[in-house]
């Protein structure tokens, strides 16, 4: 689509990527508008004031229709539900398309596109993904749903450069033109279920990804993904698999993507065997009295945990809970054979207590603080404490960052 048939433009959420979104539009000379359900309180008010000085209106507390009916575009914030009611009945009604971030930003660039996505791992990758790609000497961007907007450097991304994103389904609800060069798809497990109504819902928000797609670009799909099937169906461009060409399936996965921009296996091991992890995700903050304090503040789904279940060694205790999204905590019964005990905080603590049943001991805390300490004074050489939540963080903390920060912030304090 073209942004010259948009003057006025309505930024639905003022978090970090309705600021991004804001800047982005003021620089191609676009009346701002910004909808925010939050009140204004929460915010930065000298961003703010900033922005009124440039023009921008804002509305806190809600979106209403008198607000927002004369903007000709709306475009959403990742964490902004394109199925809210008022939204949806609001573009409805004025007739407004609506579009996401990640939408909106691919209509200005001609960069190619590496899109990553997936259940679990797609931060993993992407990071990889980018380090690797280096080697091809041309300049590379990263972003999406690992935490730099898109919008934020679009506009640097020359025709010649690459653009390595991790796209979640969120992003992928209200896509329309986006066309990435290259789709690496990692694994599809039910997730989101507090957004989704069901499992077929989330699954389809992630088949968006191939919409545009044509035969001259690439899929980069699991050999034994769930559901290969129903994706192939829909594919258009040429498709690679990746399977076990090493034994971490994300390595594998990179390696295939690295092939298509000429990057060989030797390549892509010197990257491997400097590749140490990313925090908040089996991140090993440190040992105190021989007992291993791990982040992996990142598994906010029970696939997430039980990886990190496979890839610990026990005994573990188990730090879980958070926001419930709606999901099967009992598909970790059968690998809890490390684990000797599992430790609950947060509002889907009870959920969890009843989906593992007898199976483990638990008990439940109240706050993060809580159940470090009490976990850590329970614990004994040789002990593992994990933390892996299999649930969102948005019952306590803003996102997964800030509670695995705080969790890495306890832990430093408890000394030997």
């Amino acid at each position: 689509m073209r942004i010259d048939n948009f003057k006025k433009i309505c930024v639905i959420g003022w978090g970090k990527s309705g600021i991004s979104l804001a800047n982005l539009l003021l620089t191609v000379n676009k009346d701002v508008k910004v909808s925010e359900a939050a009140g204004s309180e929460v915010f930065s008010s000298q961003l703010i004031d900033d922005f009124i000085s440039k023009g921008v209106e804002f509305e806190f507390g809600g979106h209403s229709d008198q607000f927002i009916k004369d903007a000709q575009l709306l475009i959403l914030s990742p964490g902004v539900n394109s199925n809210t009611s008022s939204i949806k009945q609001i573009a409805l009604t004025n007739n407004i398309p609506c579009v996401g971030e990640i939408e909106f930003s691919s209509w200005l660039t001609k960069a190619k596109i590496i899109a990553i996505t997936g259940t679990n791992g797609k931060t993993t990758c992407s990071e990889l993904t980018f380090q690797l790609l280096k080697q091809t000497k041309k300049r590379i961007f990263l972003g999406g749903n690992i935490g730099t907007p898109f919008s934020s450097f679009v506009l640097e991304a020359k025709e010649d450069d690459l653009i390595v994103l991790e796209i979640s389904s969120f992003q992928l609800e209200t896509i329309i033109e986006f066309k990435p060069y290259v789709v690496a798809f990692l694994n599809i497990e039910p997730d989101h279920l507090d957004r989704y109504s069901d499992f077929k819902g989330y699954f389809q928000a992630k088949l968006n990804i191939f919409k545009n797609q044509t035969s001259q670009d690439w899929v980069v799909l699991n050999k034994n993904i769930d559901f290969r099937s129903q994706i192939e169906k829909v594919l258009k461009s040429q498709l690679v698999y990746f399977s076990d060409e090493f034994s971490n399936q994300n390595f594998s996965c990179v390696y295939r993507v690295a092939v298509i921009f000429g990057l060989t296996k030797n390549d892509c091991l010197k990257v491997f065997s400097e590749f140490n992890g990313l925090e908040h995700r089996l991140q090993i903050v440190k040992k105190v009295n021989k007992i291993t304090f791990i982040n992996d503040s990142k598994a906010t789904n029970p696939s997430s945990t039980i990886w990190a279940l496979k890839n610990t060694k026990g005994p573990i205790v188990l730090l879980a809970g958070g926001k419930d999204k709606g999901l099967d905590y009992s598909s970790i019964l059968p690998y809890l054979r490390k684990v000797k005990k599992v430790n609950l905080f947060g509002e889907a603590a009870d959920k969890i207590r009843e989906a593992l049943g007898s199976k483990v001991e638990t008990q439940t805390f109240q706050s993060l603080e809580e159940i470090v300490l009490s976990s850590y004074k329970e614990a004994e050489s040789g002990d593992t404490i994990l933390l892996s939540p299999m649930c969102s963080s948005f019952d306590m903390f803003s996102n997964y960052q800030e509670r695995g920060d705080k969790f890495i912030d306890i832990v430093n304090k408890i000394s030997s």
